[in-house]
């Protein structure tokens, strides 16, 4: 025992301090490292990496994000463009649509008042005909339960089968 203390106690209470400083190190910022890029660079001008240093599959990739012709800006003039192609012909586009909405409406209006008048003809064409087998059956004024009764009658026992 070394000034009231167990020696084991003591190394205990050095190892937790040395673990707290080696923590405590990993916290802090590292000092000595330059920067990734160099901070006076615009966007624009973004060193590039070396293609020799690059595998295939990376150098393409390298080569597709590069390529000006997938830039932001080419992007948005193709959408530009592509959205005044549209808006060209949509005016036209819109007024043939409602054109061809209105012409089939007005069919649609007309075929239902043919459909009414074709039928129409031939409810009074059904008419005629039954009013003309009554006449020449003579039953005119008898009403078609009665018709159907004398006809019960007329068959043979059984139901005529």
């Amino acid at each position: 025992m070394i000034q009231g203390r167990p020696v084991s106690a003591r190394l205990t209470s050095r190892r937790l301090k040395d673990e707290k400083k080696r923590w405590l190190s990993l916290t802090k910022p590292p000092q000595d490292l330059p920067p990734l890029f160099p901070e006076d660079t615009s966007h624009g001008n973004v060193p590039l990496p070396d293609r020799s240093l690059l595998e295939d599959e990376e150098a393409k990739m390298l080569d597709a994000l590069t390529d000006p012709s997938s830039s932001l800006a080419a992007f948005q003039t193709q959408a530009q463009a592509r959205l005044r192609n549209v808006q060209s012909g949509l005016e036209f586009k819109t007024d043939q649509l409602a054109s061809h909405v209105h012409e089939l409406d007005q069919r649609v209006a007309t075929a239902g008042r043919e459909a009414e008048r074709v039928l129409r003809l031939a409810a009074d064409r059904l008419r005629e005909r039954e009013a003309r087998e009554k006449a020449a059956t003579g039953t005119r004024d008898i009403p078609v339960m009665e018709v159907l009764r004398s006809l019960g009658k007329i068959l043979p026992e059984g139901g005529g089968g």
